[in-house]
């Protein structure tokens, strides 16, 4: 098949929507298919596996400067694209090359495929924009209506999709995560003694430091642990974003911060942890989790939201209510304190994360292709 995947975000973007999307391009690629990109600049090479690739200009989004507001498709784009001729269009994206993707399928009639990948809906109150959030599901629903098939990461998201009066050819779109990268086997006593120097235990954070992601809850909950998990346990968040500076700021003692890290330095990074700690309550899937669980980390998260796929009581971790930063001590401390339940959880963990093949995950999203290449896809009962 030929696919143009049009998109706001792509490699090295560093958010698990871009990684995602340079995956299937890859994987895509290996298959036999062939890729036209449009998307923002982005890292030369990082468009490597596509046959033809338009970038176009943006701007930094004032409220999440690591991604780029760029301008829609243009006519060399549209020329590209023409030139292509592609099988179907996969709109990944709601922003501004997306909605131009979205509009050129529509003019070629070129059948589309759109994915839902972020709740920004949910965002809106972390940022006091709380009021707009019906005309954004509204915006959202008009964006994906024409699509043959809507791809989404989680059953959570589907049914949210769903409660809020989406259209009901919604497929799952699952994650998968790199067993070997991400590995109980990279634990290194120097790894953690140098991201919390003199710590008896490690709770972990792995994630962009922005208030959507309720960092903050973390930092009210970590006196607390301390208290009941004791003194020498310590909060290490991997990671950077806009609220980094706040939480600098207001940390106490026996908090760390890394800075944004990749590659190795990330899975050692995860791998020295004990106990993984992420309380966003607005996740569609939760990359990082399942990173975390391949590590070996039981989990602690907000129950709400997509993680709930990957984060399972009992097996790979705890849930708490969200937005509960006395719950979220209670449970990370009792884990911390019990390692016998930590390596109980620690072993359904890495099973869990085994489980998941990116190469069937991505194989599911190319059949799906070929389906909707031939008409819409059935409605999900």
């Amino acid at each position: 098949m030929r696919i143009a995947l049009v998109t706001d975000t792509y490699p090295d973007d560093v958010n698990g929507v871009a990684r995602t999307l340079g995956m299937l391009v890859e994987h895509g690629a290996r298959r036999g298919h062939e890729f036209a990109l449009v998307t923002p600049r982005v890292v030369q090479g990082s468009a490597r596996h596509a046959v033809a690739h338009r970038q176009l200009p943006g701007i930094p989004i004032p409220i999440y400067p690591d991604l780029q507001l760029a301008r829609g498709l243009d006519g060399v784009g549209r020329r590209m694209l023409s030139g292509f001729a592609p099988d179907l269009v996969h709109v990944a994206t709601e922003s501004t090359v997306g909605l131009s993707g979205r509009g050129w399928a529509r003019s070629t009639r070129t059948p589309l495929v759109t994915s839902f990948h972020t709740n920004f809906p949910a965002y809106l109150g972390a940022y006091g924009l709380g009021v707009l959030e019906s005309a954004v599901w509204r915006y959202l629903r008009w964006f994906h209506r024409e699509s043959r098939v809507t791809l989404c990461p989680s059953q959570d998201t589907l049914d949210d999709l769903l409660s809020h009066g989406f259209h009901r050819r919604l497929r799952i779109w699952s994650r998968g995560v790199d067993t070997d990268l991400f590995d109980p086997a990279r634990r290194r006593a120097d790894v953690r003694a140098r991201i919390a120097p003199g710590a008896d235990r490690i709770l972990l954070y792995v994630g962009r430091l922005a208030v959507e992601k309720r960092v903050d809850l973390l930092l009210d909950a970590y006196p607390r642990v301390r208290e009941m998990a004791g003194h020498g346990t310590a909060l290490v968040f991997v990671g950077d974003g806009p609220a980094s500076a706040g939480l600098r700021a207001r940390a106490p003692g026996g908090v760390h911060f890394t800075g944004f890290l990749r590659g190795i330095e990330l899975a050692e990074a995860y791998a020295a942890g004990d106990v993984f700690a992420f309380p966003s309550d607005t996740e569609t899937f939760g990359n990082v989790c399942l990173e975390a669980l391949a590590s070996g980390l039981p989990a602690v998260v907000a129950d709400k939201g997509g993680v709930r796929d990957t984060v399972i009581p009992g097996r790979t971790g705890i849930r708490v209510p969200a937005g509960d930063a006395d719950a979220l001590a209670r449970a990370c401390a009792s884990l911390l304190r019990d390692e016998s339940e930590r390596r109980r959880l620690s072993s359904g963990a890495r099973a869990e994360a085994l489980a998941r093949s990116w190469e069937a995950i991505l194989d599911h999203v190319l059949e799906a292709y070929a389906v909707a290449r031939v008409g819409p896809l059935a409605a999900t009962s």
